[in-house]
């Protein structure tokens, strides 16, 4: 079949090629449309986790490197490539040259509440409120999945180049402090002691062989420097 320069192929002209073809086909789509410089930002959308999250009491927002301030509930998005895949015994002479390409991440963050260790909460009812003069140590560690840790250091090591210098593993508080927070609303809470970290979803990306397009989720919460606050939550 022959494609006249510029013209992009039909749907219907597309499914004439089968086998490998079709399949190198796919891979060489996927590779120019996840195809991005080494580093990428995006604007500013608006997240939805559905989870009961902890949202801060002050309703402040982080301030990310290029000056831009996001709100609890909104999401931001970067995008780079990781190093080649070692190569395989499994790998054969019949696998596409794609699997030789770096796998793409595409990972969204958004700021999250993260509570303190140890832990130090209240219910707080309509009207009442709370007073914490604090002068211990509080912990903030992330939070990532099993077997995870190698590929979660690399993506915050890219968060904090290009979202937050003040994203990390682990920070611990101290000092004097005093926090504070009232029940405004018509609904009880309960006050949390934390602060406000961030929660990366990475999307990684890479071609398998002989020729197949794999994808892996690794999510990661992980603290900020910075002061510690109430943050409220539901249940």
């Amino acid at each position: 079949m022959i494609i006249a320069a510029g013209k992009r192929p039909t749907r219907l002209e597309a499914t004439h090629k089968t086998g490998g073809a079709l399949m190198r086909s796919k891979i060489r789509i996927l590779a120019a449309a996840t195809a991005v410089a080494v580093l990428g930002m995006s604007n500013i959308a608006h997240a939805d986790s559905g989870e009961d999250e902890i949202t801060p009491a002050d309703g402040g927002g982080i301030t990310l490197n290029d000056g831009r301030v996001i709100g609890f509930g909104d999401e931001v998005t970067f995008t780079f490539e990781g190093e080649r895949e070692k190569a395989s015994d499994g790998r054969s002479a019949s696998a596409c040259p794609e699997v030789n390409d770096k796998p793409k991440y595409k990972v969204k963050g958004s700021p999250y509440f993260i509570a303190s260790k140890p832990p130090k909460s209240t219910w707080l009812l309509p009207g009442q409120s709370v007073s914490w003069a604090l002068t211990d140590s509080y912990e903030f560690t992330w939070d990532i999945g099993v077997s995870a840790e190698a590929e979660a250091g690399i993506i915050l090591s890219k968060a904090k180049t290009s979202v937050d210098t003040k994203i990390s593993n682990k920070w611990t508080w101290s000092g004097t402090q005093t926090v504070t927070d009232k029940n405004t609303t018509t609904k009880g809470y309960r006050a949390v002691l934390g602060q406000q970290g961030w929660k990366l979803t990475a999307t990684k990306t890479w071609i398998a062989p002989p020729c197949k397009v794999k994808k892996k989720t690794i999510v990661i919460k992980a603290p900020r420097k910075g002061d510690i606050s109430i943050g409220r939550k539901k249940s």
